[in-house]
């Protein structure tokens, strides 16, 4: 099941601090239940979704795509790898220039997917030569 902006939906979530769950003086469950509406935001990594909760002080929560077990009942066959496709094949690099001349080191490929080394991939994972660097890949 794909995750579109704007459904209401109930996820199974694997809680990640269950591979540490002997640390705590306190029970740790295996998995979390979430419902909400699906948002995506620009400053999400890639591999994230948003989710939205009925808290006034926390409007929203950002989930990992691949410790999603379950939507709405159904297994989930999310995972950063299937949500990528500049995750599959050989890690290349290709330099791109910014709109100020600036030249980027764009990383595509490869098993922990695209890099860039501009500022704002640096702030927000995310930024518009990584998407430049992949058109011209494909």
């Amino acid at each position: 099941m794909k995750l579109q902006a704007g459904d209401t939906v109930s996820i199974k979530y694997k809680n990640s601090m269950w591979e540490y769950r002997d640390r705590y003086a306190f029970h740790i469950p295996e998995f979390n239940y979430y419902e909400g509406e699906v948002l995506y935001e620009k400053w999400f990594e890639a591999g994230e979704v948003g989710l939205t909760t009925d808290q006034p002080h926390f409007p929203f929560r950002r989930l990992r795509m691949e410790r999603i077990v379950e939507i709405n009942g159904k297994k989930s066959k999310l995972s950063a790898k299937s949500l990528s496709t500049s995750k599959d094949g050989p890690e290349r690099t290709i330099t791109i220039k910014g709109s100020t001349g600036s030249l980027y080191e764009v990383q595509i490929g490869g098993k922990r997917g695209p890099s860039c080394s501009c500022k704002g991939y640096q702030f927000r994972r995310s930024c518009r030569h990584i998407v430049e660097a992949e058109k011209l890949a494909a």
